[in-house]
């Protein structure tokens, strides 16, 4: 597994993935950009307030990367919705 320094990624939410009943509260984010897809991850979260698919936003945070790119528990900021 790779670690990058903090890095910031902005994009669209393509998923959202909300934890089991009775498993351990885990909300992922999938969030895509042009070129690029990272994974958001949440962990003491079932969910957070105006996360939906489609909408953007831009995340802060350490990147893991093995076979995929994640960030746990990163700073975001959610974009206004287009009017």
């Amino acid at each position: 597994m790779n670690v990058t320094g903090e890095v910031e990624f902005t994009g669209r939410i393509q998923a959202l993935t909300l934890p089991a009943v009775n498993a351990h509260p885990t909300f992922k984010v999938q969030v895509v950009s042009d070129d690029d897809l990272v994974e958001l991850v949440f962990v003491g979260h079932r969910h957070l307030p105006g996360f939906r698919v489609g909408r953007n936003l831009t995340a802060r945070g350490k990147l893991l990367r093995s076979t995929r790119q994640v960030m746990y528990n990163p700073i975001y900021w959610l974009k206004a919705d287009d009017l």
